[in-house]
């Protein structure tokens, strides 16, 4: 198993390491990491290189894509409020065929990476949706579409480049359902491909969990359920989220005057994003044995970076916090 952290070299965390008096490679090598896997948000070659510390490449994602796919121009007219802020969203594409050559950009930045896999997001919702959880379409419906975006695309993934696939809590490749899992993979026409397991988009689907110890055993539950199919799970994105009170009080339609802030903001409310700090997390990698675990913390610098590791980290046996 190769431990790893998530990291997006942004100019944030750019500073924060020249703040601190330490490189990348010397924070890896503290927590004694394999490396990180690396988020690649848009098509441009992030600031710094790091393709001697890169295990795994994180794709970009568009969380509202199905109205391009299927040029349901009405329904993109409700989205955007103009045809500029959407080609901005879709990465300067005007259509579907323009989204599949920035789709095939970002995946080229990421293997200039020498990567051994790529994360893939499996799942669709618009703007109401995020709010209402009245989604418009079924899971079946999102992995169909999903399966025929990449199948157009797979082409320029190198046959030794695993491709993992992530969970959301929206609909799609939620997890909740081996056949639609198996369903999925069987319109997969590539060989080298498996589940990226992000614990807690699972654990977001279920808004009555209270505590550590019942997010841990809904996910022995959800992985027990999923039969044969839970041996795709090749990775795992380790993160603690408990937001079913949050998911409960909020009022489930879209705020007047939204902007970017606000629905991150909610998104975040959602998918914590902290770390596990019980030991019964050794439970999850006993079952899978991932070939691949990733911290996927949310941090604002690495002061506080390190305080979450230290928590999960220990939680997993995989580092003495009193050393």
């Amino acid at each position: 198993m190769k431990n790893l952290l998530n990291y997006c070299a942004i100019e944030w965390y750019e500073d924060d390491l020249v703040k601190n008096g330490f490189t990348l490679d010397e924070y890896l090598r503290k927590y004694d990491f394999a490396g990180i896997e690396q988020f690649f948000y848009n098509t441009y070659i992030p600031m710094s290189r790091y393709q001697h510390d890169t295990v795994g490449g994180h794709l970009a994602y568009w969380a509202y894509w199905l109205d391009l796919w299927e040029n349901n121009v009405d329904n993109m007219r409700s989205q955007f409020i103009s045809e500029q802020e959407k080609c901005s969203y879709f990465g300067g594409a005007k259509n579907k065929d323009e989204w599949l050559s920035v789709i095939r950009e970002n995946i080229n930045i990421a293997l200039s990476q020498k990567p051994e896999y790529l994360v893939w997001h499996v799942a669709e919702c618009n703007l109401a949706d995020i709010y209402t959880f009245s989604f418009r379409h079924s899971d079946e419906e999102i992995v169909k579409a999903a399966a025929e975006v990449f199948n157009c695309v797979a082409d320029i993934i190198p046959d030794n480049v695993l491709v993992l696939f992530e969970n959301l809590w929206w609909p799609g490749l939620r997890l909740l359902d081996k056949n639609v899992v198996h369903k999925f993979f069987s319109l997969i026409k590539k060989a080298n491909v498996g589940i990226m397991l992000d614990t807690g988009h699972l654990l977001n689907t279920n808004d009555q969990l209270e505590n550590e110890q019942q997010a841990i055993e809904y996910i022995l539950m959800r992985l027990d359920a999923l039969g044969m199919e839970a041996e795709r799970i090749k990775g795992i994105h380790l993160n603690y989220s408990l937001s079913g009170e949050y998911q409960r009080s909020f009022k489930h339609h879209i705020p007047e005057n939204i902007d970017e802030k606000i629905l991150t903001e909610h998104v975040v409310a959602i998918d914590q994003h902290r770390p596990f700090t019980q030991n019964g997390v050794r439970r999850i990698l006993e079952k899978i044995k991932p070939e691949y675990l990733v911290h996927e913390l949310n941090y604002k610098d690495f002061s506080q970076l390190d305080e979450l590791l230290a928590a999960q980290l220990a939680a997993c046996g995989l580092f003495n916090i009193e050393a």
